[in-house]
């Protein structure tokens, strides 16, 4: 079962949009291989959940090579200190500034966004015990280490709870326990 299958309350509401966007939009759309409300819904729900919050916190968009590279010039010990560093000085701040309180579901929407935006590739899927993340990200091993320490770290800060970790050089998987 995947996670955008849970049903939440919707409302109906019309908007006025320059036609040049609501071509754009629906040329998207198609693209993604779902209706406009649905893009438009997405769109909006990445603002409401990160964007909205991205220069508050101070978050940098950053490309592919650079991180590889950056990561690459350090050995594991380093990588490490900086995910933890990172996961202190700065997630937490970003969950705390977002919301107060987190329940399991609330940590996998933040997870499920940022890799939304960040475009890594992704599959989620929950059943009764665990939503498992599969995550495809082409950064080598060095960035498989660095999500691994810094989710884990911040599941266990902000959660209390400790989940499953499995990586290779190109993805990572992690599995969220819901109890």
């Amino acid at each position: 079962m995947d996670i955008d299958s849970d049903k939440k309350k919707s409302q109906t509401i019309s908007f006025r949009l320059d036609i040049d966007l609501l071509e754009e939009i629906k040329k998207d759309a198609e693209l993604e291989g779902m209706n406009v409300n649905a893009l438009v819904s997405k769109i909006l729900s990445n603002h409401i959940l990160w964007e909205k919050y991205e220069r508050k916190v101070g978050l940098l968009p950053m490309t592919k090579p650079f991180v590889k590279y950056c990561l690459d010039k350090m050995d594991d010990t380093e990588v490490i200190h900086l995910a933890e560093a990172v996961e202190e000085d700065t997630f937490s701040d970003i969950l705390n500034f977002m919301k107060e309180q987190y329940s399991v579901r609330d940590f996998i929407d933040f997870v499920r966004t940022w890799l939304h935006v960040a475009w890594m590739q992704h599959d989620i899927v929950h059943d009764d015990k665990s939503y498992t993340f599969k995550i495809k990200h082409d950064l080598n091993a060095k960035w498989s280490l660095y999500l691994q320490t810094v989710v884990t770290k911040l599941f266990h800060d902000v959660i209390k709870k400790k989940l499953e970790v499995k990586i290779t050089k190109n993805t990572i998987v992690f599995i969220f326990p819901i109890s």
